[in-house]
């Protein structure tokens, strides 16, 4: 069974359907994501390259969706994980929670306590810049 490192949630004024379309392209990721700094379609999934220093500088990301939900799933780093994001309603607005899960046989080479705040906050901080993305009028990948 995968182990939930964290939970990130925001609420945004972005429509949902932009939101679900930026999220089901992963072409999109380094409008988002600066780490990112090449996506290629692949055979299997899409080949991600990110900046050095990173956990996995490179990773195969398979992409699956339906209306409310898109999970990541990485595999071919050092780390394996899923990322999963959900979207809902609330009070008029978007809520966009994202979840990381590790896989269960994940050979972590620091402490999982080491690893969850900085993890935890460098996600956070992707997940904002993904609103700010979907609330802009950038054009991207649908």
């Amino acid at each position: 069974m995968p182990k939930i490192l964290f939970q990130n949630q925001q609420s945004t004024q972005a429509v949902h359907e932009r939101l679900l379309s930026i999220l089901s392209h992963p072409e999109n990721l380094p409008l988002w994501d600066d780490e990112i700094s090449r996506v290629v379609p692949t055979t299997a999934g899409y080949g991600l390259t990110r900046q050095r220093p990173a956990l996995n500088e490179h990773e195969l990301l398979t992409v699956s969706a339906n209306a409310n939900q898109v999970r990541y799933h990485s595999q071919g780093g050092r780390l394996s994980y899923d990322l999963i994001f959900t979207l809902g309603t609330s009070a008029g607005l978007t809520t966009l929670t994202q979840e990381l899960q590790l896989a269960p046989n994940s050979a972590l080479l620091v402490p999982l306590k080491l690893l969850m705040p900085i993890a935890n906050h460098a996600f956070a901080q992707k997940l904002q810049s993904l609103i700010t993305l979907a609330e802009s009028a950038r054009e991207v990948m649908i």
